[in-house]
Parts: structure tokens; C-alpha cells; sequence
């Protein structure tokens, strides 16, 4: 007798000692697309996710107009820039608050105006609130002074 242990063998098998070895499967080659189902729910090699067109399909179906993404308004975004600009330059203000607060109020009507395909809403308003901001603070600044250069102080 050997001193390894003898186990059964299995029938059908060619090994001694009866264990065979289970064949492993042989992975795709390079580009080949793996075979059988996909696993955790995800979609097969070059298959397009839900929702998704497939590859080389463009993104809207034929026959529906291309619509294209709204962009911001240039009125508001001038409103926006004129404004803060309004309350950090020194008494500038009093003259480029009025400037946002126009530009805000024509931006926002133009939004209006534009059925969904202009945005900057927030900006117009924003531009309009730092222009009123700019032009009172600048304005009463603009007014104490004159006052105490007047009283001599």
C-alpha cells in the first residue's frame, strides 16, 4: 500500500484516484463579446442601456424636431455683472445701478417672452436687487458727502 490515501473514483473518469477536473469555460477573445446572459442585470457587451439609442443612432428619433437647450440671456447676465459691479466700485454706483436694474427688467421680460428657450431668471432678479442695492448706498454715500463738504467738516 502507498501512503496517500485511495478515494473513490467517479464514473466516466479517466483520473486515478476517480477526481476529474472540471473544465473551465475559455474567456472571449479580444473584441469577441462574452456569450451567455448578463449577469446583475446589466446589458450585454455593445448593447445600448435602457433608454439609450444604440451605437451610432442619434439621440432624438427621426421625424421629431431637434430642440435645443435654452441658454441664458444675455440681458440678465449683464444685469447680473452691472450689479455687483454697481456696489463694489466707489460711487460709480449712483451711475451703473440704474444701468442692472434696466437690464434686469428687459432680460426678465425676454425670459418671459421666450417659451421655455431662455434662461438666467434668478440672474435678472439678482441684477436687479444688487443695482438697486448699489445705486442707494452709493446715492446716500454720494449725498453725506456733499452734506459735509458743504457744512465744512
Amino acid at each position: 500500500m502507498s501512503d496517500s490515501p485511495q478515494y473513490p473514483s467517479y464514473p466516466g473518469s479517466d483520473e486515478p484516484g476517480g477526481q476529474e477536473q472540471p473544465q473551465q469555460p475559455t474567456p472571449p477573445g479580444y473584441g469577441q463579446a462574452p456569450q451567455g446572459p448578463p449577469t446583475y442585470g446589466q446589458p450585454a457587451y455593445g448593447q445600448p442601456a435602457y433608454g439609450q439609442p444604440a451605437y451610432g443612432q442619434p439621440a432624438y428619433q427621426p421625424g421629431y424636431p431637434y430642440q435645443a437647450p435654452p441658454h441664458t440671456n444675455g440681458k440678465a447676465i449683464a444685469a447680473l455683472v452691472l450689479g455687483i459691479v454697481s456696489i463694489v466700485l466707489c460711487y460709480l454706483g449712483v451711475l451703473i445701478g440704474p444701468g442692472a436694474i434696466v437690464f434686469g427688467v428687459l432680460g426678465k421680460k425676454d425670459i418671459k417672452q421666450s417659451n421655455g428657450t431662455q434662461t438666467g431668471d434668478g440672474m435678472a432678479t439678482a441684477g436687479i436687487v444688487t443695482g438697486i442695492i448699489g445705486t442707494v448706498v452709493w446715492l446716500a454715500i454720494d449725498v453725506l458727502l456733499a452734506v459735509s463738504v458743504a457744512a465744512g467738516w
